[in-house]
Parts: structure tokens; C-alpha cells; sequence
């Protein structure tokens, strides 16, 4: 296992990875323009761009191989939550301690709503240099992947969802060939909403079973959701739970009046209830698909726990 440095002042050896299309195309310039004023303050770089689905992942994991990691002190992404879950994602399977720092270049940019994160490279250069830290717990998620049949398993930092919000993002992805946007959303939206009958999920909760299924369900460990709904601001991302969101029923009308209290701040509450959890298994009758941090996770069951692991989030120093 890899400690990080003491202080920030002390991260002056950098692995950054950069998603180049992130931005609607911006990635490449903005990761550049990040990697010479990094330079410019005497950090050591080393530079990587993503060309597809897993490069991040791989690059952490390999930290660690012996004596890895010890060439940084940080590690920088530039992009979306993506490609920061993926980052944090092969961290975690290498078992390798070392704080992150982000340039938000993505479409919801979850992370940096909650830790008032910078989304300017002079910002996330004063960050790296001198900035705060914060505490992420991170979650483990177990389900099927709908191509092979075989266990899928994720890392969690933000959000998973089993209902209409996880339809909405199979449909946006088996739609994409680019860049999207919030506005790429609205189509797919409008769509499973006219199709939507919620399931029938039965819940285990920290290993005892919910008294009656729900229609729908949010795993959160943050504040902002999808970059307009605001969940319960006493959420904390460092105390060891997540909060789980649920509907009963789960209907259209339900998930409309959520998504109108959501937008004023006022959640929980009406069909919306909320418990603390750090394990979870949901199933259902007939299987239905879940995402991870906004990306197709497969379909239930799954499988849910806090890890106990907790990521170093590094922060501005106003924040």
C-alpha cells in the first residue's frame, strides 16, 4: 500500500491522464494547457491520453506494480466523472493510496458541484499546489453484465440508480456516437418516460429484507444529482454510508413530484424516502438495468457495499 504525501506542497511529481474528447472536443487543449502550467511551477508530468474505454483504469492499476507508484505524487484527470470513476476504480484494485485532482470537463460534473471544484486549469494548478483535502467514500457494485451474463463489478464515488434514471442512461449510451450534453439527455428522456412501468424491487438492507418492494431506487453519496437535483444537503461523503433514495410505488407521478421538490432542495420527502446503508442487494423478477456514476452498470441483481476505502479528493483551498 502507497501513503500519500503529507501536504500538498509536496505533490510535485503528477500522472495525468486525460479524456482528449471530453469538453465537446475541449479535453486535449484544456489537459495541454494544465500539463505546461504544471511544468511551469516545477511538477513533473507524465502525460496520457486516453484513446478509449478502460486506458484509465489500466494506467492506475498499474501503480501497483512494485515500485510504481512511488514516480507521483498525485494523480490528475482532465474529463469527465468517467473518467475519474475509472481512475479511482484502478486505484482501488491496486491498492494504491494517492491523492486525486480533477480538471471537470464532463457533462453533469457531479464531484465538483459537491467539493467546489475548479474548472479551470489555474484553478486545479492552485489546487495541486496548495489546496484542502477531502474524504470520498467509495462503494463496490455487483451485478450482471447483459452481454456476457458474467459478474460486472464497479467502483462507485457518486450515485447508482435502478429505475427510470438507469433507462434513461442504456438509452443515451446505445444512442451515442459522440460528445453529448445535458440537452442529448432530453430525447431519451421523454422517451422512457412514455414506456416506464416501475419494477418491482425487493431490497435487502445491511442484511435485513425490506418489508415490500419498491419501484425504484437512488444510491447517493453526494449532494447534486445529474447537475439540477438537489438530495439531502446533510449527506456526507466521509462517514462511512450512503444514503439510499426509494419510492414505493415508483410511478411516473411520483418521480415527477420528486424531480420538482429535487429542484428546490427539498428532498427527502413527499413519495421519497431515505435510509442510511452500507450494504445492499436488489433484485427483481424480471431483471432490470441499473447505472454506476451515470454509465451502464448491466442489469439487477446486484450487489452494493461501502467498502470502508476512502479516496483523498483534493480541493481549492477556498473551498
Amino acid at each position: 500500500m502507497t501513503a500519500p504525501p503529507s501536504s500538498s506542497s509536496e505533490l510535485r511529481r503528477a500522472l495525468l491522464i486525460a479524456n482528449p474528447i471530453a469538453g465537446r472536443g475541449k479535453g486535449h487543449a484544456a489537459a495541454a494547457e494544465l500539463v505546461a502550467r504544471l511544468r511551469a511551477e516545477g511538477v513533473e508530468v507524465d502525460f496520457r491520453e486516453t484513446q478509449g474505454a478502460g486506458d484509465a483504469r489500466r494506467w492506475c492499476e498499474e501503480l501497483g506494480q512494485e515500485g510504481a507508484a512511488a514516480a507521483f505524487d498525485v494523480v490528475v484527470t482532465v474529463g469527465g466523472d468517467g473518467t475519474l470513476r475509472e481512475a479511482l476504480d484502478g486505484l482501488g484494485h491496486a491498492d494504491v493510496h494517492l491523492p486525486v485532482a480533477t480538471l471537470p470537463l464532463g457533462t453533469a460534473n457531479v464531484l465538483a458541484l459537491d467539493f467546489k471544484l475548479s474548472m479551470k486549469p489555474a484553478g486545479v494548478v492552485q489546487t495541486v499546489l496548495g489546496g484542502q483535502t477531502r474524504q470520498l467514500d467509495l462503494a463496490a457494485v455487483t451485478g450482471v453484465d447483459p452481454a456476457t451474463g458474467d459478474e460486472r463489478h464497479m467502483t462507485s464515488f457518486l450515485a447508482v440508480g435502478v429505475g427510470l434514471d438507469a433507462q434513461v442512461v442504456e438509452r443515451l449510451h446505445a444512442a451515442r456516437t459522440g460528445g453529448i450534453s445535458k440537452l442529448s439527455y432530453v430525447p431519451h428522456v421523454i422517451r422512457a418516460v412514455s414506456r416506464y412501468r416501475p419494477p418491482a424491487l425487493q431490497l435487502e438492507l445491511d442484511g435485513v429484507p425490506f418489508e415490500e418492494p419498491c419501484g425504484g431506487i437512488l444510491l447517493a453519496n453526494v449532494i447534486n444529482y445529474g447537475g439540477f437535483l438537489k438530495l439531502d444537503p446533510a449527506t456526507k461523503s466521509d462517514d462511512g454510508q450512503w444514503e439510499l433514495y426509494l419510492w414505493h410505488r415508483g410511478t411516473r407521478r411520483e418521480l415527477s413530484m420528486t424531480a420538482l421538490r429535487g429542484a428546490v432542495g427539498r428532498l427527502p420527502g413527499g413519495p421519497c424516502k431515505r435510509h442510511l446503508v452500507k450494504r445492499l442487494t436488489v433484485s427483481c423478477d424480471t431483471p432490470v438495468p441499473y447505472h454506476v456514476d451515470g454509465d451502464p452498470g448491466g442489469r439487477t441483481p446486484i450487489r452494493f457495499e461501502v467498502t470502508g476505502r476512502r479516496q483523498t479528493i483534493l480541493v481549492p483551498p477556498s473551498a
